[in-house]
């Protein structure tokens, strides 16, 4: 073991620790909501890492370099190996996130749109250590590879002689709009039926981006949105370049002592504060045949993506058709696993399997291809990818749906869904309203 423990009191919540970070260079706050996810273990926070590796599409030579990308990581990552631990998630290494549109490069989808704002195609901090909440133990503890004079701050923090800093508090500068009327949406819907009718595809995600202007604090943002939005892989980072605030409900992959895991969504009704109207709610989804074989394609399509870097026979369906219910929704969730093969690796299944086929729609690049071409603007993080790849090779990344990007005094978030061949469209355009709905109601007139 190359890293140093020490233990932190566990009754301070991990917000509290956030707040004397949050302004940090890079700061990052993956925050599993365990009080609201009983089922949700870990909360890690860091900030200034030791490296910082970007990409950027307007970079010379990016074409050579959208592939080199993560053999750069896994370079950087040799240099601080750490053998896995079963109680410690994350040993240090890279946290950051990769943009939808990293994954059009990836798979060579052509895109003619014009940048609506500068942001990195893709941004990993490489980190030598962290705060981790065991919700499971109940403890908490600082990891450091070397000692730092932020590391010492925290460890010898006294929270009882600190009054609390003034937050400048947020409010919307502008009216809240979406890229898309509901007439555009449904012409947009009925070209994808087209396509769909044509024998092009089976299925395919559209979104919607709504934006606004505001003012104030985006930590403050996030920690008041959370409170109603609160999800099992949400993530606030501070980066210099605009700040991400992330409430996932979905896993992308976890991968352990290389077994690898995924759990897509496909399948939403929302939530009802009538206890009878939201149990129908529940029982209509699990008997939809719609919303099951939709969950059953994208079953199938990553089956298909972890298969490629996977031992031959090792992809297994755990789990098929399963209700999650979250903060404004429930959803239909499976669980697909496998071992990574010994002559692959991690960084190419992460890179084969991204961007998640949940997102997408199947087939992956035809579909790609169709969402390119209808949705107005480019996605940017929005159905990337957030989270960490330890020195260790535990990984843990979310599909970053409900998630927002504070960019020059500007929100952007999205809300979307997979569109097959008996979808009705006011049904599909009410359901992307209802996965945003929490940061509608927050930024309304």
């Amino acid at each position: 073991m190359n890293y140093n423990i020490k233990d932190l009191d566990y009754s301070i919540p991990s917000i509290k620790y956030f707040d004397i970070i949050k302004n940090n260079d890079w700061s990052v706050f993956l925050n599993s909501n365990h009080q609201k996810y009983s089922d949700q273990r870990f909360d890690i926070l860091t900030s200034n890492p030791v490296e910082k590796v970007i990409l950027d599409s307007s970079d010379k030579g990016f074409e050579n370099n959208k592939d080199e990308i993560f053999t750069r990581i896994q370079n950087i990552m040799k240099k601080s190996k750490c053998s896995p631990q079963k109680d410690i998630p994350f040993c240090g290494g890279a946290i950051g996130f990769m943009s939808y549109d990293y994954g059009n490069k990836l798979h060579k989808v052509k895109s003619y749109k014009p940048k609506d704002f500068n942001y990195p195609l893709m941004a990993f901090g490489i980190y030598d250590w962290c705060i981790t909440y065991d919700h499971f133990k109940k403890k908490s503890f600082i990891l450091f590879h070397e000692k730092n004079d932020i590391v010492d701050k925290i460890i010898n923090y006294n929270f009882e002689n600190k009054k609390s800093n003034h937050i400048r508090n947020f409010k919307s500068t502008s009216s809240c709009e979406s890229n898309m009327t509901f007439a555009l949406y449904e012409s947009k819907i009925k070209k994808i039926l087209s396509y769909i009718n044509d024998g092009d595809c089976y299925q395919v995600n559209l979104a919607q981006r709504f934006s606004l202007g505001y003012e104030g604090d985006e930590y403050s943002m996030y920690k008041t949105l959370n409170s109603s939005f609160a999800s099992p892989y949400s993530a606030y980072i501070n980066y210099p370049f605009g700040k991400i605030l992330s409430f996932s409900p979905e896993r992308f992959l976890s991968i352990q002592n290389n077994i690898v895991e995924t759990k897509p969504i496909k399948g939403t009704r929302p939530r009802s504060n009538d206890l009878e109207i939201d149990q129908a709610n529940i029982q209509e989804l699990k008997t939809s045949e719609k919303d099951r074989a939709e969950n059953l394609m994208i079953v199938d399509l990553l089956r298909n993506d972890l298969g490629i870097n996977c031992k031959n026979g090792s992809i297994k369906v755990d789990k098929l058709f399963e209700i999650e219910t979250f903060a404004n929704v429930h959803h239909l969730v499976s669980t697909i696993t496998g071992e990574v093969d010994k002559e692959s690796s991690i960084y190419n299944l992460i890179k084969d399997a991204f961007p998640g086929g949940s997102i997408t729609g199947a087939p992956k690049l035809r579909s790609m291809q169709i969402i390119e071409e209808l949705e107005p603007n480019n996605r940017h993080v929005y159905c990337g990818s957030i989270g960490y790849i330890g020195f260790d090779e535990k990984v843990d990344l979310n599909i970053s749906i409900r998630t927002m990007l504070a960019v020059d005094k500007n929100l952007y978030f999205w809300g979307g869904g997979g569109i097959v061949a008996d979808s009705d469209i006011k049904s599909e355009y009410n359901e992307s309203i209802a996965k945003v709905k929490p940061l509608l109601d927050t930024f309304s007139d």
